[in-house]
């Protein structure tokens, strides 16, 4: 049999080097480069409202969409974090889940296709008086749908000298009236909230008592698009927050076009 001898030198030697090639694989480990994230590649309004939460807080916790986790994950600043969790993020845009303390959520116009009653509508205006009580409306529609926005005129006794009186025609209000998709009904809804890149602005209707009343909001985005969202669709946390008028939300972070951060 052949007996190896490894003198002492040789052994702390090999100690020495398996030491140093440690050091230097934890060394490259810790200092690997990290995939650089393209944030141009999200939406500009989603990047805004990111940039925009991290300068102007600290230490808080966004609660965002796995196709945005990237993105807020890079562009993270002074101690935020991104969290990441579709179950969570998804039961509280539609179903009975709280944000939880201390969390902010970033939401955007691309989870409007979840709501169950959302209904777009043509963009193609033309002003027709549809009677005499339905005059100036502004009218879109096609094969399927229509909805117009009416100035609502009704006749009302004036007196004048000599305790006679006469009759005129004047205008009491506005009122929007919808067609829905397969539907031979003309509804009458709450109201149109338009919207024309600065200011909002919210006609109410005012209820015609021989009308089938539908609860609901007509959404006008200027030379854009046109859709309903129903009493339902507006009581989620996502419809409440994301398309009600933003002087009745004290919660915005951040509100860039189509991208909003609440708290």
């Amino acid at each position: 049999m052949v007996v190896l001898r490894i003198s002492a030198s040789l052994l702390w030697l090999l100690v020495i080097v398996i030491i140093v090639l440690l050091a230097i694989f934890v060394f490259v480990k810790i200092n690997k480069a990290q995939p650089t994230v393209n944030v141009n590649l999200i939406p500009s309004s989603i990047q805004y409202a990111l940039e925009y939460f991290n300068a102007a807080y600290s230490n808080a916790t966004i609660l965002v969409p796995s196709q945005y986790y990237s993105a807020a994950k890079a562009l993270s600043i002074n101690g935020n974090r991104a969290v990441e969790n579709n179950t969570l993020y998804n039961s509280i845009l539609f179903g009975s889940a709280k944000l939880p303390a201390g969390y902010d959520i970033l939401i955007d116009m691309e989870n409007a296709s979840s709501l169950p009653s959302l209904t777009f509508f043509p963009y193609n205006f033309t002003t027709e008086t549809l009677s005499n009580s339905f005059r100036d409306c502004e009218v879109a529609k096609n094969k399927t749908e229509a909805f117009a926005v009416c100035s609502i005129y009704s006749n009302v006794t004036i007196p004048i000298a000599n305790s006679t009186t006469i009759t005129k025609s004047v205008r009491i209000g506005f009122g929007t009236f919808i067609a829905f998709p397969n539907s031979t009904y003309l509804y009458e809804i709450n109201g149109t909230l338009s919207y024309n890149g600065q200011n909002t602005t919210y006609i109410p209707s005012i209820r015609i008592n021989n009308t089938r009343f539908y609860n609901g909001l007509m959404f006008l985005y200027q030379n854009t698009t046109a859709f309903f969202l129903s009493k339902a669709d507006l009581n989620t946390f996502y419809g409440r927050e994301m398309f009600l008028p933003n002087s009745t939300l004290k919660n915005v972070v951040a509100n860039f076009f189509s991208a909003r951060i609440v708290s």
